[in-house]
């Protein structure tokens, strides 16, 4: 079999893979114009495809590499607005309607599958449904409590404190997603530690801060 047949299988499998990689391929199967609105697929994907787009924005600054000033603001902002919809839970993502209303070609959509697939399951070795008690609309409410105050650390200017709220954002989003409760719990441990060090270090910085200027002030007030 050669590699496009194998590919073609795949799509005609679908059931295959994580929950959310086969609801995608329902998607596709299942769109027979050649374009779909983004809007569309979110309201198949319901609360699968408000957990994607966290993990989306999550992913780029929970890796720790340098990056621009205002980076972090610039996926941090996004996260607060979704994972505040995951404390009301909310069935599927409220966006603005332009970014709804976008036509995605179908053969872009298979294109999307194709990469993301190889991905998603790799995540398998690592991701599987376990510990569902710990996956259920309760817990996700009650986590995106947690989610929502380290997507303020993310947004906010912290040195060293963006990085472990991504890193755990990231992994309970991708936990909820698989269905993976001892994911979601690692998550939770991740981000009270994330909390805790973006805490730390803005308490630090008010300290130290305050007493410079304070010094200064002294040094001046001799003048």
């Amino acid at each position: 079999m050669t590699t496009q047949d194998k590919k073609k299988a795949s799509f005609s499998e679908g059931a295959k893979g994580p929950h959310f990689l086969c609801s995608l391929k329902g998607i596709f199967k299942k769109t027979k114009e050649k374009t779909i609105s983004f809007g569309s697929i979110l309201d198949q994907l319901k609360d699968e495809g408000l957990l994607f787009l966290i993990a989306v924005f999550a992913l780029p600054s929970a890796i720790p590499i340098p990056t621009p000033p205002g980076f972090t603001t610039l996926t941090g902002l996004p996260m607060c607005f979704l994972t505040i919809q995951l404390i009301f839970r909310q069935e599927h993502p409220w966006l603005p309607k332009w970014i709804l209303k976008k036509q995605i070609k179908r053969s872009t959509l298979h294109t999307g599958i194709e990469k993301v697939e190889p991905l998603m399951n790799k995540l398998t070795l690592l991701l599987r449904p376990r510990h569902k008690r710990f996956t259920n609309k309760t817990v996700e409410r009650a986590v995106g409590v947690l989610a929502f105050m380290c997507s303020v650390s993310v947004a906010l200017p912290i040195l060293f404190g963006n990085a472990i709220p991504s890193a755990a954002v990231l992994i309970m989003a991708l936990g909820f997603l698989y269905k993976d409760g001892l994911a979601v719990l690692l998550g939770i441990i991740i981000g009270i530690i994330g909390i805790l060090v973006s805490t730390t270090v803005v308490v630090g910085t008010f300290y130290f801060g305050t007493a410079a200027i304070h010094k200064i002030y002294e040094k001046l007030s001799v003048f």
